[in-house]
């Protein structure tokens, strides 16, 4: 489970509204950066990886142990854990605190950060979107993805929850192997040989095991990758929009905005013009 960070993100004016929503679950997506906190949680928090994440971290103990996440993982703590955690370059994460009425105590509550469920997927991808969209938001469908998320979490909590079978033979080792290549060959295009090449797998193999995993397929992970690493772009000193583009393997900067208005809500553009992420003081869960 991530940290709050100094820079979350936050709702406009115009969003008022949803405003009230967004502080009452603490919501926030958190960007891709180095961080270092210790903190006990107040009320259990449920987290959201978009991208892998490795580091060090701790919950109610003094061992430090090191953690790799897998993109697309969702992540509880329950009330009053304490946790140590930090990592050196961090990843994109929501994160969000559950009002004590909506968790009623059932006795020990389980940590987990290992769940890949299609339905929190769909959630988080809905809530990114909503806080990085410039206009306003419906207040009832941010609510609806919130519940999404928690109907996960609860599920996991009553063991209702297990990893596809076909995720078993993609192990963290071949996952972090896979990762390694596309960061290597985003300029360029790759194929479904080639990714499974790298972990020595079938092309048909590699494809269902794959999205066991993670979630999602390795065309889908390609994608966010190179949307990834062209956000980190943006606004680079002497770069256009169209060499950011051609450097992430988009065809074209008209290709680029096509993407990210699909995946964001917005355009490079307007994450360019806009200040996505304030500093506010940090706070913890």
């Amino acid at each position: 489970m991530r940290r709050k960070s100094d820079e979350p993100i936050e709702a406009t004016e115009a969003m008022s509204s949803a405003r009230d929503i967004i502080s009452k679950w603490k919501l926030q997506l958190l960007p891709s950066s180095a961080y270092a906190v210790a903190y006990t949680a107040a009320r259990a928090s449920i987290g959201f990886a978009f991208e892998s994440q490795r580091g060090a971290h701790s919950f109610d103990s003094d061992r430090r142990v090191d953690f790799w996440t897998r993109p697309n993982s969702l992540a509880f703590v329950p009330k009053g854990c304490d946790v140590t955690s930090e990592s050196e370059r961090g990843g994109e994460y929501l994160t969000f605190t559950v009002p004590a009425e909506l968790l009623p105590d059932r006795g020990e509550q389980m940590r987990f950060n290992h769940a890949i469920s299609p339905d929190a997927i769909k959630a988080a991808f809905h809530l990114r979107k909503a806080l990085l969209a410039a206009k306003p938001q419906d207040t009832l469908a941010i609510e609806a993805q919130l519940y999404a998320l928690l109907d996960v979490v609860e599920q996991v909590q009553a063991g209702a929850y297990e990893d596809p079978p076909s995720a078993a033979s993609m192990t963290d080792t071949r996952l972090k192997r896979v990762e390694e290549f596309v960061e290597d060959h985003l300029a360029r295009q790759m194929s479904m040989s080639d990714l499974a090449a790298c972990v020595d797998l079938s092309a048909g193999f590699f494809n269902r095991a794959f999205k066991g995993a993670t979630g999602k397929t390795p065309h889908d992970y390609v994608v966010e990758r190179r949307v990834a690493r062209a956000r980190k772009l943006l606004g680079a000193p002497y770069s256009t929009l169209s060499q950011v583009a051609y450097t992430c393997g988009f065809s074209s900067h008209a290709h680029m905005s096509s993407t990210f208005k699909k995946r964001l809500g917005v355009t490079p553009t307007q994450l360019m013009t806009r200040q996505v992420y304030p500093a506010p003081a940090r706070s913890t869960v």
